[in-house]
């Protein structure tokens, strides 16, 4: 007696009817994602939209309509000001542009506060796609972030910067050390004082560990938002005191103060 399969085609097995293998794992996946995205919709961190299949955490229009820099080509930039009389860094530039009410204002803020770390990811192998192009940037060799105070990184569950640098290490292929720089002190937030106070709030507050190991290293101090450049100015002094380093630096975004 030839027994057929009677259950619905979805609960059948692939060979029982006649399926490729491979295919029929493939619809059930589709099937099972679509169902997924009905009840706990997948939404664009800039603009939210629904996302469509094979984007991931940003829109493909939003991607095209970054308010991109292209600091990166000129030594000259806004941002590069920034440390001009202040900090000797070899280069300086920023992914964006920061508007407030903008796309990036967004993306940052859910980077930051609505615990999404492939947000910076994603921002950090955009950035490093244009920094591979860019001879101001070629000789770096490691990566290093701006660090949270420890108790304000476990509240966070990550280091937004790091999470940027991790982006960035991974389209260029270097290594991204997220312990080279500690905090010595917790500061206020920097997001509402002038500029002389941002200054202050943050002098002396960095230092850099195991020396020996960063000696003679061009490093890309990294970030999320330059403004002033207080912070970013700071922790460059401390690793500019070890013989041999040379410091560039990059955001993923430049708001003006």
């Amino acid at each position: 007696m030839h027994l057929s399969c009677t259950v619905p085609p979805v609960f059948c097995s692939s060979a029982s009817i006649g399926i490729n293998p491979q295919h029929f794992d493939f619809v059930i996946r589709i099937l099972f994602e679509d169902l997924l995205n009905f009840f706990f919709p997948n939404l664009c961190a800039a603009c939210e939209d629904h996302l469509v299949r094979g984007e991931k955490g940003i829109c493909m229009a939003c991607l095209l309509s970054m308010p991109v820099t292209g600091f990166e080509h000129h030594p000259d930039n806004p941002v590069m000001k920034q440390f001009w009389g202040k900090v000797p860094v070899h280069a300086a530039m920023a992914y964006c542009h920061f508007n407030k009410g903008g796309r990036m204002q967004k993306l940052i803020h859910q980077l930051k506060y609505d615990g999404r770390p492939d947000i910076g990811v994603k921002l950090g192998q955009l950035c490093a796609s244009r920094l591979i192009r860019a001879p101001l940037f070629s000789g770096a060799s490691l990566i290093v972030p701006v660090p949270l105070h420890p108790g304000k990184e476990r509240l966070r569950g990550y280091n937004q910067a790091a999470s940027f640098g991790e982006g960035l290490a991974e389209v260029m292929r270097i290594p991204q050390w997220t312990g080279a720089l500690q905090r010595k002190r917790n500061t206020a937030t920097q997001t509402r004082k002038h500029r002389f106070d941002r200054a202050s709030n943050v002098l002396n507050v960095f230092e850099a560990v195991e020396e020996q190991s960063l000696a003679g290293k061009h490093i890309l101090l990294v970030d999320d938002v330059i403004t002033t450049g207080s912070t970013l100015v700071s922790a460059a002094e401390a690793l500019l005191k070890i013989q041999g380093v040379q410091v560039s630096i990059v955001t993923i975004a430049f708001a003006r103060g």
